[in-house]
């Protein structure tokens, strides 16, 4: 008897806070902020949701609803990410790698970065690139930049295809080819992605026909 009642217990825990997790999201999607955040604060404590957790983290990192907190932004991504969930231990490499940030690290960035990109993931891929072309706390590797775009690209990252695009505009660790960087630029430019915007507009790629001979790898 005991162990059923327990069992039930545990149950309706579980069903309560999958419950204040929806309603926090619908509460968001209403941009009623702070009635999303205590229900965020529920869904955590009662159902240790990793998703709740890194929603709380987003809300103190962004500052832009409640004061900004740094260090509760970081102690919410840390649990969500120990817990495994995906988008907390990239924004746990955003928050390193932001320079605003006190505790702003592009060494502990890179690393979050590195291990993510080995498990496929075309955000970190593309940061990785952004690492090695512009030099961020690492030595210019153009190449091994390219490499990395070029993943993230062929994932349909959209940012990793505006990169691979700065890369064959600009002849760094490729040959320079504006008709290949006018392929792979045009959709996010009409997307208004602001790296294919800047790349676009810099390069005047719309004065290059399209290199037909290029299989493009954002279809």
């Amino acid at each position: 008897m005991i162990k059923a009642l327990l069992l039930c217990s545990l149950l309706a825990v579980g069903l309560f806070g999958n419950e204040f997790l929806s309603n926090a999201k619908e509460a968001q999607k209403d941009d009623k902020h702070k009635e999303a955040m205590a229900l965020f604060y529920k869904a955590a404590k009662y159902d240790g949701s990793p998703e709740a957790i890194y929603q709380l983290g987003k809300y103190f990192y962004e500052g832009r609803f409640i004061k900004q907190n740094y260090s509760k932004a970081k102690d919410f991504f840390e649990q969500a990410s120990k817990a495994g969930y995906l988008d907390a231990r990239y924004a746990l490499g955003i928050f390193y790698f932001n320079t605003k940030n006190p505790y702003h690290n592009y060494s502990t960035a890179y690393n979050i970065f590195l291990e993510l990109s080995n498990e496929g993931h075309a955000p970190s891929q593309n940061r990785l690139g952004m690492y090695l072309a512009f030099g961020l706390g690492a030595d210019k590797d153009y190449k091994e930049a390219v490499k990395w775009f070029e993943k993230s690209a062929e994932a349909g990252y959209v940012t990793g295809q505006c990169h691979l695009a700065l890369m064959y505009a600009s002849g760094k660790g490729v040959f320079p080819n504006l008709g290949r960087a006018r392929v792979l630029a045009e959709d996010g430019y009409n997307a208004k992605n602001p790296v294919c915007v800047q790349v676009w507009e810099t390069f005047k790629l719309f004065n290059y026909s399209q290199d037909k001979g290029f299989r493009s790898i954002t279809k």
